[in-house]
């Protein structure tokens, strides 16, 4: 069992710094156990990253409409992200960004900057927690998962100006997300840009290794990579640049693919 001052060293060991700001893609299965659980290891991220330092996870709720989903409400929609997002979110530190479908959790110094006035109508846009962790020079940390849980990816797309974002990747879901107001209304966001397929985004990996851009250790049980933002993002783009399908599977039975690598013609 894996006590907090481990996980400590571990993330220590990794390259996690006092004072950094991270988005953190996490396994706990991939862990193993942990004495005291998914708050043993946020307790471990804050003591890691200091009181100048904050960390970020994905809440995303997928409210639309089209998928059958109830309306958002930051304070109580779930995450579908796994059970450290959702302990995370329920976190009393923990302040939540206002993304009908890709919102974020935060807790830290940076928190309230980095999730406050998430564009309603743009996930990673410039109005987004990720980008803003971008811009801020912020790590990405992959816990015992791969790339292709990694939201930054879409963040990639859109920097690159994938042709094909305005495609769902779903279509029965629609191009609105649903949330509910203070009041109890019921407001409507029609959305510019929508995050697809993450099935070849581990393509990213070896380039990043073969610069030197990404360190691999073990959290606990779990392999883990961590990088920072700016060169993930630079990779990703450089591959769009060179051809704009290149984040695309070739799967037909993937409910986005097809019709993008179509829009990419």
């Amino acid at each position: 069992m894996f006590s907090q001052q481990q996980l400590q060293k571990d993330l220590q060991q990794l390259g996690l710094t006092k004072g950094d700001t991270v988005y953190v893609h996490t396994s706990l299965k991939a862990i193993g156990a942990i004495d005291g659980g998914a708050d043993t290891l946020i307790k471990a991220l804050c003591e890691v990253l200091g009181e100048e330092g904050t960390f970020a996870v994905p809440t995303h709720s997928l409210c639309f409409p089209g998928n059958g989903s109830a309306p958002y409400n930051a304070a109580t929609s779930p995450s579908r992200l796994g059970v450290f997002t959702e302990v995370v979110r329920n976190h009393p530190q923990a302040l939540r960004s206002g993304h009908a479908s890709h919102s974020t959790a935060a807790i830290g110094k940076n928190a309230k900057k980095i999730t406050e006035n998430h564009d309603p109508c743009h996930a990673v846009g410039e109005n987004s927690p990720l980008y803003r962790l971008w811009k801020m020079g912020g790590k990405i940390l992959l816990l015992g998962v791969t790339h292709k849980v990694s939201t930054c990816i879409h963040l990639a797309e859109s920097v690159a100006k994938s042709p094909y974002l305005h495609l769902h990747y779903d279509a029965s879901w629609g191009n609105v997300v649903h949330e509910q107001l203070p009041d109890g209304s019921i407001k409507e966001h029609t959305q510019i840009e929508f995050p697809g397929c993450s099935g070849t985004f581990n393509q990213l990996q070896p380039l990043l290794e073969a610069k030197g851009q990404v360190a691999v250790g073990k959290i606990g049980n779990a392999t883990s990579y961590l990088m920072n933002a700016a060169d993930l993002i630079a990779c990703a783009v450089d591959l769009m640049e060179k051809d704009n399908a290149a984040m695309l599977c070739d799967s037909p039975t993937c409910p986005a693919c097809p019709d993008r690598k179509e829009a990419c013609r």
